[in-house]
């Protein structure tokens, strides 16, 4: 398809090199254009002003500006850049220390890793900078997991509102080692932690905690209670509601202990803890009533839960 362009309505322009797009185009990332332009547009080097400009950390322009400058595209004189005096035989670099020049020839170089970075970006809905293209490089090389693979694990983080690639190389990092490597097993994977996420996303409505992220230690028991134990909703909301018939708050650690005490008695159902209630204790304190509540008293007084007296 062929466009006439008019361009009449432009005050002015800006020369590019023509090395630029016919040999670097496709092979500097995103970023590196963007800090190539305006440095040409301001004609100066104000690594600060372009990285407000840009909305990027300072680095990454400064690593831009390296490129460029390695590439012949920039010249600075030997006293401002050091660096170029003495050349070193190159080494090969782990991928979490990788040189733009070597970001740049893995993307020319590696058809997964062209595909990798430009899907990826299509995902995060920016552009990638050069810390984000080692991630996955290291996640691709040092850790073994397919692009495909490493896809799937940046867009259900992004889904989840974890988008960033710290949090994407640990889940990662979990997958190598328990060998989640294919398409069909991530899929899998990603099924049981969605599913997972909903249990205790309905856990944290029923506790009145929705509005706030869970601590780690609210998310250990809610685990504990869902995935060891195997309780449903129905049978945690009528520990909660025990819970809050008996001290009048939320206790987390009061609910795990009668949770626990129905798991080791057995309780699997609503209908089960209906019949463990119709059972005279003596140890309930409770006498001819015919009512005995479902946990053990004693043992929550074990566990320094103050459980309050029926005389």
């Amino acid at each position: 398809m062929e466009l006439q362009l008019n361009m009449g309505g432009l005050s002015s322009f800006l020369a590019v090199p023509t090395d630029v797009v016919d040999k670097y185009l496709s092979v500097a990332s995103g970023i590196y254009i963007k800090v190539l332009l305006a440095v040409l547009r301001a004609n100066r080097v104000d690594t600060a002003q372009i990285a407000h400009k840009l909305s990027i950390p300072e680095s990454d322009v400064q690593e831009a500006v390296r490129f460029w400058i390695q590439n012949g595209i920039f010249t600075e004189s030997a006293a401002k850049e050091p660096q170029k005096q003495e050349r070193k035989p190159k080494v090969v670099s782990t991928a979490q220390s990788l040189t733009p020049e070597e970001i740049a020839d893995r993307i020319e170089k590696n058809a997964d890793i062209r595909f990798l970075f430009s899907a990826a970006e299509s995902i995060v809905g920016t552009l990638l900078t050069s810390t984000q293209q080692r991630t996955l490089i290291y996640i691709h090389e040092a850790l073994g997991l397919p692009a495909d693979v490493i896809l799937m694990a940046v867009e259900y983080c992004v889904s989840i509102g974890k988008g960033n690639f710290g949090y994407i190389q640990k889940l990662c990092a979990g997958w190598a080692d328990r060998g989640v490597n294919t398409h069909a097993l991530a899929e899998e994977t990603i099924r049981e932690q969605t599913l997972r996420r909903t249990k205790e996303r309905q856990i944290q409505e029923l506790l009145g905690l929705k509005d706030r992220p869970l601590t780690p230690e609210q998310q250990r028991y809610i685990s504990n209670w869902t995935e060891k134990l195997g309780y449903d909703r129905e049978l945690i909301q009528m520990a909660y509601e025990r819970t809050l018939n008996a001290i009048n708050k939320l206790s987390l650690p009061y609910m795990n202990s009668i949770l626990n005490s129905w798991h080791e008695k057995g309780v699997r159902t609503p209908e089960d803890v209906a019949i463990k209630d119709a059972r005279p204790s003596a140890r309930s304190g409770v006498s001819g009533s015919g009512w005995a509540p479902s946990y053990d008293i004693e043992e929550l007084e074990r566990r320094g839960l103050n459980v309050p007296k029926f005389d």
